[in-house]
């Protein structure tokens, strides 16, 4: 690419409720800021989490406080988004409306989600909790599903945790508290209780983040406690190490249990919000985790290098620190869908798209098979170039040519043909050329009713990118009666 394309994450995060989106979106800053321009965009945070946000991020855009009913809420990132951005939300008042609303504005759109509540029309949602099944989901046809820990968002420290050889911690029993940067319901002063009344635990390490508003009542609690040590606003790496101190830790199920279970060791979890229900299940079935109602039991013996191999060996199989490599290709994939341009074909085409139709993986999809000699080609080439009924574009990304999409019209008809070439084949582009198509077609061509398209039926890659646009199953071809046809009326879209 030429330049950054820009990305503009939107979360909200308070002592009210919690940091947890923050988090994770920066997380995802972090795997992508080296190849992307991020900005965060977030509602009246206050002065320390501004600095956290500025020490990642290109830039901020700091937004007024609007209510998720209001009419301005949706349109609050009006000003900052067009068909050149990528736009990532995380939280649940970006319901479907805030979605289509960034969506008709030409961006490309991901959403981070762990709730599956409303309808969503983004290119991608990512949800990092394990276990959950793709039919929850309602979606356009063209929402790609990223589940489960392959994407999970943890930050740096801990996806090279994750990599990393870990053997028991000696000493004694050491075991980390960390409900979360803000637990409003104070769960880390009940977890501390329960783990002071181990006679195993030796040594205790609470956490707590800089929205925790029950600081005043835990000092009083540890004064006279000293085995027990308070860190508040711990950078990741200082996290990191003291996680990797402690064979065990006590947290609630959400993004500090899998930073945890990527450094290794046992792991307790109490759900302590409604939306940790789904990841408090997969980490308690799989074994990365045990429920915090066994914490006295299991501990009550100390913990055993055996017990602790055996839980690290399970959770080596799920947090791999793989996850930026999968999530850059899906956004280096909407980058180039964002940048992918339209332009009429010219005479001085005539090679390119010769070299492509002989493309041996294009001839291997189309009805006819056999090479095309150039003589014949040439004809066909300046043929459509004649035809005011044939209407052929290019398209390119950063100036250089990507794929080729060809519309024959027949009265109000026009039957598409597309190819993707070779060097940007695998990045999901299928039905972006085919919808950017359309729409120029339909600017050039209002009188154009109905679309359609023929797949061989083995060309799976087609198919679904065909199905991904929104095309319709038709009626079969006559000429090609074991083709797939795919239709699309622009007027019933509209």
């Amino acid at each position: 690419m030429n330049r950054k394309t820009r990305i503009i994450f939107r979360a909200d995060g308070n002592s009210r409720i919690g940091l947890g989106h923050v988090t994770r979106s920066l997380a995802l800053v972090h795997m992508l800021r080296r190849d992307f321009e991020c900005v965060f965009a977030i509602q009246s945070p206050d002065q320390a989490l501004q600095e956290r946000i500025r020490e990642v991020c290109d830039g901020i855009i700091v937004l007024p406080p609007a209510e998720p009913d209001a009419d301005r809420f949706v349109h609050e990132l009006d000003a900052y988004v067009s068909e050149e951005e990528i736009v990532v939300l995380d939280g649940y008042t970006f319901g479907t409306a805030y979605q289509q609303n960034i969506k008709t504005r030409g961006a490309a759109l991901v959403c981070i989600d762990d709730i599956h509540a409303y309808t969503f029309v983004s290119d991608a949602v990512i949800n990092q909790a394990g276990g959950v099944s793709s039919e929850l989901y309602k979606t356009a046809p063209y929402t790609r599903l990223l589940l489960g820990p392959h994407y999970a968002l943890l930050r740096p420290a801990f996806l090279r945790a994750a990599k990393a050889t870990r053997t028991v911690p000696e000493g004694e029993l050491c075991v980390l508290v960390c409900m979360g940067g803000a637990d409003p319901d104070n769960h880390t002063l009940q977890a501390l209780e329960t783990l002071q009344a181990i006679p195993a635990v030796k040594q205790i390490e609470v956490v707590v983040g800089s929205a925790y508003t029950h600081l005043h009542e835990l000092k009083q609690h540890l004064k006279d406690q000293p085995q027990a040590k308070l860190h508040r606003d711990l950078s990741a790496e200082s996290l990191r190490r003291l996680m990797a101190r402690c064979r065990a830790a006590v947290t609630s199920a959400s993004g500090i249990s899998y930073e945890y279970a990527a450094v290794g060791g046992l792991l307790f979890v109490k759900q302590t919000a409604d939306n940790q229900a789904g990841m408090h299940e997969f980490l308690t079935t799989t074994g990365i985790a045990q429920d915090y109602s066994n914490l006295s039991k299991a501990l009550h013996q100390g913990i055993n290098e055996e017990v602790f191999e055996t839980q690290l060996t399970t959770q080596r199989q799920y947090f791999d620190g793989k996850s930026p490599e999968r999530l850059l290709a899906l956004f280096r994939g909407l980058s180039l869908a964002i940048n992918l341009k339209l332009r009429e074909a010219i005479p001085a085409d005539l090679h390119l798209l010769f070299d492509w139709a002989n493309d041996p993986e294009v001839r291997r999809h189309s009805f006819n098979s056999e090479p095309i000699p150039l003589e014949n080609h040439t004809r066909w080439f300046q043929a459509k170039l004649d035809n005011p009924d044939a209407i052929l574009y290019l398209a390119e990304i950063d100036g250089k040519p990507a794929a080729h999409i060809r519309f024959d019209i027949n009265g109000s008809t026009a039957t598409i043909s597309y190819l993707i070439a070779a060097d940007f084949r695998g990045n999901g582009l299928g039905h972006t050329v085919l919808l950017k198509g359309i729409q120029q077609l339909l600017q050039d061509r209002p009188d154009v009713q109905l679309v359609e398209g023929l797949v061989q039926q083995d060309h799976k890659a087609s198919v679904r990118s065909f199905e991904k646009a929104g095309f319709a199953y038709g009626n079969a071809n006559p000429a090609h009666p074991t083709a797939f046809r795919f239709v699309w009326q622009p007027i019933s879209r509209v």
